[in-house]
């Protein structure tokens, strides 16, 4: 979708008349027909078309990585280095709050971090295992 400056350029350039001459050697200005200038476009087109075939849904060249299988150690380990990085922002950056408070809520964050982490290593595994089935089919 155009943006807001592109719409206005571009109504700018139909809103003002211009013709399309060619320069000839001596230096004169010969007018170029409307059609003659879209007959030739088109025969670019079809050129183009020709001689670019057809692609239709390309594969993937590239090979898959495996993810691993789930486990709730890595979970534990990635989980819990991020929600430490969540608690140590809740206790210095938010001050609105007590400091118990914003304590518990990292705290919070960092068990919730755990089993996301885990759900979202399963989901990864699962799909790459459907994807290895599809393409084995």
């Amino acid at each position: 979708m155009p943006s807001k400056k592109q719409r206005r350029r571009r109504q700018k350039n139909f809103r003002h008349e211009y013709e399309v001459v060619l320069v000839d050697g001596d230096g004169n200005e010969i007018e170029v027909d409307p059609d003659e200038r879209r007959a030739e476009r088109e025969a670019k087109l079809k050129q183009r078309a020709a001689a670019k075939p057809v692609a239709g849904k390309q594969k993937s060249t590239r090979a898959i990585r495996e993810p691993p299988l789930p486990s709730w150690r890595r979970a534990i380990r990635r989980g819990g280095l991020m929600g430490g990085a969540m608690l140590l922002a809740f206790v210095f950056l938010f001050h609105n709050g007590s400091l118990g408070g914003r304590i518990a809520i990292g705290l919070v964050y960092g068990v919730a971090f755990v089993p996301l982490t885990y759900f979202i290593d399963r989901t990864a595994h699962r799909t790459y295992q459907k994807r290895l089935a599809r393409k084995n089919a």
